[in-house]
């Protein structure tokens, strides 16, 4: 059973920019030209060629915290790019950073491996606002020895970009701009208009980025719903379930308004919450 009707989606694509995860990750995926574009634009780097582009990669750990990456790359000389999109600044955390860059270094650190040929990893953010605080566009992050201000050289790169800083007149911020596009004739580069184009006007696009949004909703909603099980679980008794099956449905809403893309009027509905409950939970999570 569908969970959003086919007009609903196809306003919802109409609609929709590259600043929302969920169209950022299906935009890019397996498209090593646009990544490349961005990487270059973002890095300052013209050599830089991406020859694999992964979206929605998982990085799984038995005895720790998994992540699931927006956007995970590979160049041509190894080295390894992690772009996540974040509409606020809530999910683009110093800490948060500092684990993704630390989970990639595990997986790319094969068994028995020297530690000399783990590759240059970068962790870049891009998010509306300025989530640093300098009032600053663009900050690139590398560690630095105390005193002597020279570069440590561990490989370790952490990049940070707010769109709306981003002065239009350059390179950066005629990117920011499209990532802000609903619009593909808006758009100043001409391989991110193509693509944007595909999935907006064209009726394969559409039916691909269709049946992708309904995937992504169905996993929000299977994700959320199991969780919210095993906390009931946990507590093992009647009044356990029952709080479980309200942390359920707040759950849900809060996975789905946290995507960005669903109607508020539609989380409601689906959920069984209010829309002033379904207000609230915005509110406490995009303040």
């Amino acid at each position: 059973m569908e969970l959003i009707s086919k007009k609903e989606k196809m306003d919802i694509i109409r609609d929709i920019t590259l600043e929302d995860d969920f169209f950022f990750s299906k935009f890019l995926d397996g498209s090593n030209e646009c990544v490349s574009l961005m990487l270059r634009i973002i890095l300052g780097r013209n050599d830089l060629k991406v020859t694999k582009a992964e979206t929605q990669k998982w990085m799984q750990s038995v005895l720790s915290h998994s992540v699931r990456l927006d956007v995970y790359a590979t160049d041509r000389d190894g080295n390894l790019y992690d772009i996540e999109i974040q509409k606020d600044n809530n999910g683009a955390s110093a800490r948060r950073a500092r684990y993704y860059s630390a989970m990639i270094d595990a997986a790319a650190l094969g068994k028995g491996a020297e530690y000399s040929s783990l590759p240059e990893t970068y962790v870049i953010f891009l998010t509306r606002e300025d989530a640093i605080g300098h009032g600053k566009a663009l900050y690139r992050i590398d560690r630095y020895l105390d005193g002597v201000w020279k570069p440590f050289g561990d490989g370790t790169h952490i990049v940070y970009v707010s769109s709306m800083l981003a002065d239009e007149k350059t390179e950066l911020g005629r990117l920011m701009h499209d990532l802000r596009c609903a619009n593909p004739a808006e758009m100043h580069y001409n391989v991110l208009r193509e693509r944007l184009a595909y999935f907006k006007e064209i009726t394969e696009g559409i039916e691909e980025m269709s049946n992708a949004f309904e995937d992504a909703m169905q996993r929000i909603v299977k994700e959320a719903t199991q969780k919210a099980r095993e906390e009931s679980l946990k507590e093992g008794k009647a009044d356990g379930l029952e709080k479980g099956r309200t942390e359920g449905r707040q759950e849900v809403a809060r996975s789905m308004v946290a995507d960005g893309s669903i109607p508020l009027s539609k989380i409601a509905k689906f959920s069984g919450l209010t829309l002033g409950e379904v207000e609230s939970i915005k509110k406490s999570i995009q303040p």
